[in-house]
């Protein structure tokens, strides 16, 4: 009788696994969407030739769990590369080119056009047109690459994009990572965020005028050491996001100024920020970029005057706003001939009553860092300060110093001004030259 019934049970079994294959193992061998790679490329010293750029993104792709077919008839996905790039000038030992990319997806299953875009101006040089016009190539190869597989990665599995997170402590590279001033905690009702960018997509990076992104997540953690043990704030009144997204940094911003309605808006706010800034075309306006943010899609990104009203959401003591960042025209974008550009002074909206805005430097300027010390020129000289007076330094106090040092160490290390600048709301006139940092 036993028999019998192990007998049945195996039976049944056999039955399961052999529907449970017919039903999803087609599923799971489907699973892997295959694309059809297809285009040109015009190169301005070459003509047409074998692309380059191709064989990249089919290697990105491939990474992605995407397989490549030989035949389009056999494909889920048909990507379409056009690639020309054109001579945009030269120095005496200096030739610099250009690249314009039109890029098409189609799904065969629903036969439509499921994504289309035009980068322009991807840029590269070198010290001969046939390196320049390499250059060119080398960064659309990544560019594209790292642009399509985004858009299929979200589009084939409806999740979002992952963004790296660096969560590892920072390596001592200079007197101001080490023998940190300690105090203990007495600022209670002080409450910070600090926000570090520097995972953008490199079509973001070809946007921004290289400055110190490779030191924003190690400014944002060493700034936060001394808001601990220098400032006096409690750790838990600390929130450190490496790599924030548009909505996360307004959410966090929010909930920052929201701390304050618990203690009738006695709360000390600061925000400090560590990343990519652009002006905006149009408003000549400054603002800050997360790193989900695509192409030019400026109505995601934060501009100044938003960020005053997202950390004015509840009345607050004060606030403090501090950006490690360069503000300068989109570099993809064409800039109008010289002389015919409007005389426009780009300048940061006027701080509130109650805040302070100290920017890495004036807007149209470059934010420099010091790769020995593994910061921005900016951080640092706040950082140097506040060892030097063990956090006791008044708002004025740091803002003269960090002033003279930077534009020091800037003409110092790049032969290049960078001055910093210091907005004070109306209200903090008086106090400003005796509240501390």
């Amino acid at each position: 009788m036993m028999n019998l019934i192990l007998s049945s049970l195996l039976s049944q079994r056999s039955w399961f696994i052999f529907i449970f294959m017919m039903i999803f193992i087609p599923d799971m061998a489907s699973a892997q969407s295959t694309f059809y790679l297809t285009g040109t490329e015009y190169h301005w010293t070459r003509g047409s030739v074998p692309p380059v750029v191709q064989p990249k993104v089919m290697e990105r792709l491939s990474a992605n769990n995407l397989h490549s077919v030989s035949d389009s008839n056999y494909a889920d996905l048909i990507i379409k590369i056009i690639c020309i790039s054109t001579f945009s000038g030269q120095t005496p030992l200096f030739f610099s080119g250009s690249l314009d990319a039109n890029l098409k997806i189609y799904d065969k299953k629903k036969g439509t056009l499921v994504y289309s875009t035009l980068l322009r101006r991807i840029k590269g040089g070198g010290t001969s047109q046939d390196l320049a016009d390499q250059k060119v190539y080398a960064n659309a190869a990544q560019i594209i690459a790292d642009t399509l597989s985004r858009f299929i990665f979200v589009y084939t599995t409806g999740k979002p994009y992952p963004i790296y997170r660096k969560v590892s402590d920072f390596e001592v590279l200079c007197d101001a990572d080490k023998e940190i001033p300690e105090t203990l905690p007495e600022r209670k009702n002080t409450y910070v965020l600090i926000i570090a960018n520097d995972a953008y997509s490199p079509m973001q990076m070809a946007r921004c005028v290289p400055d110190s992104v490779d030191c924003h997540a190690r400014d944002a953690r060493v700034f936060r050491e001394y808001v601990i043990r220098t400032l006096g704030i409690p750790e838990g009144n600390i929130e450190t996001i490496i790599n924030a997204k548009a909505f996360e940094m307004r959410r966090e911003l929010i909930r920052l100024s929201t701390y304050s309605k618990g203690i009738q808006g006695k709360a000390e706010l600061i925000f400090y920020y560590a990343g990519y800034g652009l002006i905006d075309e149009k408003t000549y306006e400054p603002y800050i970029l997360p790193v989900d943010i695509e192409n030019d899609e400026t109505k995601f990104a934060i501009r100044i005057s938003e960020l005053y009203k997202l950390l004015q959401t509840e009345a607050s003591k004060r606030i403090s706003i501090i950006l490690e960042t360069s503000f300068q025209f989109d570099a993809l974008l064409a800039r109008p001939a010289k002389g015919k550009t409007p005389k426009i002074a780009i300048v940061f909206p006027n701080a509130p009553v109650n805040a302070v805005l100290m920017a890495a430097s004036r807007p149209g300027q470059k934010a420099w860092s010091d790769q020995q010390s593994g910061h921005g020129l900016f951080t640092l000289s706040i950082l140097k300060k506040l060892k030097e007076t063990k956090g006791k330094a008044s708002l004025k106090e740091v803002s003269d110093f960090v002033n003279q040092d930077v534009r020091a160490s800037s003409l110092r290390l790049k032969l290049k001004e960078q001055l910093p600048q210091t907005l004070i709301g109306s209200s903090l006139n008086k106090e400003f030259n005796t509240s501390r940092f």
